[in-house]
């Protein structure tokens, strides 16, 4: 068993990779329940009965106050203030090669403080709610410059279990933090049963510029045990971005 120093976790917020602009970061997941207790159960199955109801989750960022407004960690936050749906986060504990775990969550900013005293530098700490929920998955691309067509690195294989496939959908996101020469980019989601057999799962917007993206696959669509990224590029340039999912 091995285990993972703080120091090497990593965070990107909208087209910016932030790990330099925070000191330590918090993403949680919960789930409301439901009460359904009944007095005539049967004897031996005695015990509060629940019924899972609507996910959602909160993102917590702490460190020190970056001097300049207009770029960076500052900027993406006070761009997203009272605009829907404007904040993206990925937040990386072990790294962002293929396979590491990914938790991203697309939502809004819910506090933001500012503290100074004499002793100290100037610090922030910001909190964001989830729209959804919190998804839980895998780095499917690293986060490095893409300047021909690529098939991102060995497949993410999720293991035989009850859950693969699964029937649940899947949600991914992509950030692009660097982007130039290329008239167009397209990534997708690719799955397969078998590492041999892919196909399409799921199509991000062409890009054609930096910025990022979520995207989900409805319920009911089945995603297979492999999971890979395929990036398809237009022209001559340089992108860089990363990739993750999650299936449900």
């Amino acid at each position: 068993m091995s285990f993972v120093h703080g120091s090497a976790t990593a965070v990107l917020v909208n087209e910016v990779l932030v790990s330099s602009e925070v000191s330590g970061w918090s993403l949680g997941w919960n789930r409301q329940m439901s009460e359904v207790t009944t007095i005539g159960q049967i004897a031996g199955n005695a015990g509060a009965n629940f019924v899972p109801g609507l996910q959602s989750g909160t993102m917590g960022l702490r460190g020190p106050q970056q001097a300049d407004p207009t770029t960076g960690l500052t900027a993406e936050i006070q761009q997203a203030i009272g605009v829907d749906n404007s904040f993206i986060a990925t937040c990386l504990p072990d790294g962002a090669t293929v396979g590491k775990p990914a938790m991203f969550m697309v939502g809004d900013p819910t506090d933001y403080a500012v503290d100074a005293s004499v002793a100290d530098a100037v610090g922030m700490t910001f909190t964001a709610q989830a729209d959804e929920s919190v998804d839980m998955g895998y780095v499917l691309a690293p986060l490095q410059a893409y300047t021909v067509d690529s098939l991102t690195g060995v497949a993410v294989d999720r293991g035989a279990s009850p859950l693969t496939p699964t029937t649940r959908g899947l949600a991914a996101v992509v950030h692009v933090t660097a982007f130039s020469g290329f008239s167009g980019v397209l990534v997708k989601v690719q799955h397969s049963p078998d590492n041999s057999a892919w196909s399409a799962l799921a199509t991000f917007t062409n890009i054609t510029a930096i910025g990022r993206e979520r995207i989900s696959v409805p319920t009911g669509t089945t995603v297979n045990r492999y999971l890979r990224a395929s990036v398809d590029v237009t022209g001559t340039g340089s992108v860089t971005l990363l990739v993750a999912a999650a299936p449900r």
